[in-house]
């Protein structure tokens, strides 16, 4: 609710927004670095201080061996300048001021098939 004299905080990224993020060292086999990462969060929550992403990457993987977490993604479906993998078993909330300017897109039958591997990760 805004109140007087004040203003409504501004929107946030959109759902299936791709923004480069400097993803801290974690520890174990997470990203880290400077990768690309889509928004996962609802649009209900784009006055949030804090988005849900999901990491992208670019290393070689065969499609027969695809598991279910992650979604094959050419550049022509996200606006970027390769083809990749969106890695649905790494979810992770950041501070909205750590995204990186938006750099693509996912179409909408990309973010189809990454609802698909957010409902194998979460089980839902």
């Amino acid at each position: 609710m805004v109140g007087i004299g004040r203003e409504a905080p501004a929107l946030g990224p959109r759902r299936g927004d791709i923004h480069f993020i400097a993803f801290a060292d974690a520890g174990g086999h997470v990203l880290r670095g400077p990768h690309p990462a889509v928004v996962v969060q609802a649009e209900r929550m784009r006055r949030s201080s804090t988005v849900i992403v999901v990491p992208m990457t670019s290393a070689a993987r065969s499609a027969a061996e695809l598991p279910p977490y992650l979604v094959a993604v050419t550049a022509k479906e996200t606006g970027l300048d390769r083809d990749g993998f969106v890695k649905a078993d790494q979810p992770t909330t950041l501070p909205v001021g750590l995204l990186g300017p938006r750099a693509g897109r996912l179409v909408p039958a990309v973010i189809d098939r990454l609802d698909a591997a957010l409902r194998f990760v979460l089980e839902l």
